[in-house]
Formats: C-alpha cells, sequence, structure tokens
C-alpha cells in the first residue's frame, strides 16, 4: 500500500473513532424520512426538535438534505454560514437546548444548488458527526432528504442504534413511497419509530369544519398494515405555513396543530421510556435466598422469609434487594415455585434440597443450586462472580467453599 493510501485510511479511521465517541454521547438517535417530498417532513423534523427541547431535553438538529434544505429557513437562519474553527465546527445554538447545524451554511448563496456525487455527500454528512461540537445529547434528529438514497443510507450505517420516523401525507401516491420506505428501513435494520401523517384534513378557519383534502387515515392504515406503531397526525394548516416562511415553528402558535404536534411528542417519548425499560429489564436477573436473620434458611420449605436480589447482568452488581413473605403453606414446593416464578426470580441459592423440590421449580424456570450456607449477601456475591456450584446437596466455591 502507498503512504498516500496508508494516510487516508488513517484519517478514515480517525474519523470512524471520533463518530462513535459522538454518538456514545447521545441518548436517542432519530431520522425523519419520507418516501417522497412535499409532505412536509422537515416542517415535522424541525418542530420534533423544538417540542422536546422545550420539555428541557438536549437536542441537535441535523440538516442532511443536500439538494433541498429547508432547516435553515424554517428557523430563520438563511445565509448563515457555518461556524468552523480550525477542524471543528460550531453549531448554531438556537436555544438553550437546542443545537443546529445544516449543510446550508456551506453555501455562499442561499439559492445555488450543490451538484455533488454519493462520495462526497458521504463525506459531508460524516464530517458532520464527528467534527461538530455538539456536547452531550438527550436526541439527535436528523432530518434526511426524501427517498432512499445515499443520504438516509449513509445515516443509517454510520449512525448506530438509530431508528427513524416516517412523515407521509394521506393520498395513495405518497403512501406508496412510504411503503418503498418502510423496505428501505427492513432492508437496512433500520428500526421504525412510527409514521406521522401530515395534512390530514383542512379545518376552515370560519366555520371550524374539517375537509379531507387529501383524503384521511392513510398514514394510520399503512401503520397498522405494517405492524409499525402510529404516533399521530398534523391537519393542513395555513398559520403553519405562514409561521415556516417567517422562520418561525409551531411552538408559538396556539393552534390545534401544536395540540397535536405535542401529543406525537407525547407518544415518542412514552415509546422511547418504554423501549429504553425493556432493554434494562432484559439486562437483569432476580435471584432467591430462602432467609432467617439474614442467613440462609437450610430449611427451605419452611423458611422466615426469601430474600430477591436484582442483579445487573453488565456490571455484575447487586441493583435491588426485596423481602417476599413466605406463601402460605410454605411447605408446599409448588406455592413457593408459583410465587417466585410470578415476580421474575430466575436462580435459587439454597441449602439442602431434596431433588423433587428442585424439579417443582426447575419446571417454573428456576435454576437451583443448593448446600449453600451463611449471610445471604456474601453467597449472593459469590454466585455473582461465577464462584459457586451445584454439588447436589452441597454447595462449594471452586477454590475457597462457599460456607461462611
Amino acid at each position: 500500500m502507498s503512504c498516500n493510501g496508508a494516510a487516508k485510511d488513517f484519517q478514515i479511521d480517525e474519523q470512524s473513532q471520533k463518530i462513535s465517541q459522538f454518538l456514545q454521547q447521545v441518548d436517542h438517535k432519530i431520522v425523519v424520512m419520507s418516501g417522497k417530498g412535499g409532505v412536509g417532513k422537515s416542517t415535522v423534523a424541525a418542530n420534533l426538535a423544538v417540542f422536546l427541547s422545550n420539555q428541557g431535553y438536549k437536542v441537535g438538529l441535523l440538516d442532511v438534505d443536500v439538494h433541498g434544505p429547508s432547516i435553515a429557513g424554517l428557523f430563520g437562519l438563511t445565509g448563515l454560514k457555518l461556524d468552523i474553527m480550525g477542524k471543528q465546527i460550531q453549531p448554531h445554538v438556537f436555544a438553550e437546548n437546542l443545537k443546529i447545524v445544516s449543510i446550508q451554511g456551506l453555501l455562499d448563496d442561499p439559492d445555488s444548488p450543490l451538484i455533488w456525487r454519493g462520495p462526497v455527500k458521504i463525506g459531508i454528512i460524516r464530517q458532520f458527526l464527528s467534527d461538530v461540537i455538539w456536547g452531550p445529547l438527550d436526541y439527535l434528529i436528523i432530518d434526511s432528504p426524501p427517498g432512499t438514497g445515499d443520504e438516509p443510507l449513509t445515516v443509517a450505517q454510520t449512525v448506530t442504534d438509530c431508528q427513524a420516523i416516517i412523515v407521509t401525507t394521506p393520498q395513495e401516491i405518497a403512501l406508496a413511497d412510504v411503503r418503498k420506505s418502510i423496505q428501505f428501513c427492513e432492508v437496512v435494520n433500520l428500526p421504525i419509530l412510527g409514521i406521522i401523517e401530515n395534512m390530514r384534513g383542512f379545518v376552515c378557519p370560519t366555520c371550524g369544519s374539517t375537509h379531507a383534502i387529501f383524503k384521511s387515515g392513510g398514514g394510520e392504515k399503512t401503520a397498522a398494515d405494517h405492524n409499525i406503531p402510529f404516533l399521530g397526525y398534523l391537519p393542513v394548516d395555513p398559520s403553519v405555513v405562514t409561521a415556516g416562511d417567517a422562520g418561525q415553528t409551531i411552538d408559538s402558535l396556539t393552534s390545534h396543530t401544536k395540540e397535536e404536534m405535542q401529543h406525537i411528542v407525547d407518544q415518542l417519548i412514552q415509546k422511547l421510556t418504554n423501549k429504553q425499560k425493556e432493554v434494562d429489564d432484559t439486562m437483569k436477573m432476580k435471584i432467591a435466598l430462602p432467609s432467617r436473620q439474614n442467613l440462609i434458611d437450610n430449611h427451605f420449605g419452611h423458611c422466615e422469609y426469601f430474600t430477591v436480589f436484582t442483579v445487573d447482568k453488565n456490571s455484575k452488581e447487586i441493583v435491588g434487594q426485596e423481602t417476599i413473605e413466605s406463601p402460605v403453606g410454605c411447605g408446599c414446593k409448588s406455592n413457593i415455585a408459583q410465587t417466585l416464578s410470578e415476580i421474575g426470580v430466575k436462580v435459587m441459592l439454597a441449602g439442602n434440597m431434596g431433588d423433587g423440590a428442585v424439579q417443582v421449580l426447575n419446571n417454573s424456570g428456576i435454576e437451583v443450586v443448593r448446600g449453600c450456607s451463611g449471610d445471604i449477601k456474601t453467597v449472593a456475591l459469590a454466585w455473582i462472580a461465577g464462584s459457586l456450584v451445584d454439588s447436589g446437596d452441597s454447595c462449594h466455591e471452586h477454590e475457597h467453599g462457599c460456607h461462611s
């Protein structure tokens, strides 16, 4: 390999490392997509960022729509050049919790087209992820161009743990393109957070009646057909157009549209919270120990109570502790097994126990380690460290024994 080739590979590796370091500081990465242009994707992305930042979240908004950037105009930043300091880029601080970078900031004339091929577009997106001084973020919102070209593909392949929101209008021609976007996400393993249906009905400012200019419900039906969450809808609202042209977001308006946008944001936060809880739960395990005065009770069927520890699989630490009263009729092994199984216990660290009791617990999905004695927390920590083995009626540490 030539020296130039080696240097180029080093630069790519260094950039990838910078991107990785930045993304580790971002809790949620969301790319806003659409199957076709003109559906209000950028307006939705802009207002998602604003509404989230207004709720106290630290948000970065990145516009990578190379051929039709709209974010700068929606925020009244048209003509504002990127603030480049050496090899780093300072994002525009729009509000206390909102930072913005738009590809339009590279243009000397906002009306000039960017005539770039794929490699150049890929390079600038990666640079915005590696060289912008974003700082830690709760949300990174990425406004991607319509379709399934270089930009969304680069985001999907570069931004780890990224998820997509797809914006559509109700008419069939837009929904057909949405279905292509859904298939794109499936092919590149990009999870879809949900679909938003924009321009769903026009609310007459005079009489208050709603007119389905572009039909209604198409986005919701498409979401249901593909088992994708439907986050909500936004109406056709002339005040949104006026606000956008004036460089204002809809959070400054008092309107039905603002209420619907808040509903969408609430739905988004709830889904992300639930998803994170599911991830956290899968990384935890509950272990039970028959106890008496904080010691292993050798009489499993007649113990004073059960101590249940919650263990984090990643950190190998005890992160929770609770006491479970012995079930009524504690001598009945099936009652014990059912009670512990219902609260999620997967392991029993016990003293002496017959094979029949072990089988009952195993049938309820509870692994048994027998022969343990002494302080319950010491025994639990020994099991977490992987130093306990079940030897029938006697449990030993590999080297020092588990009796205390």
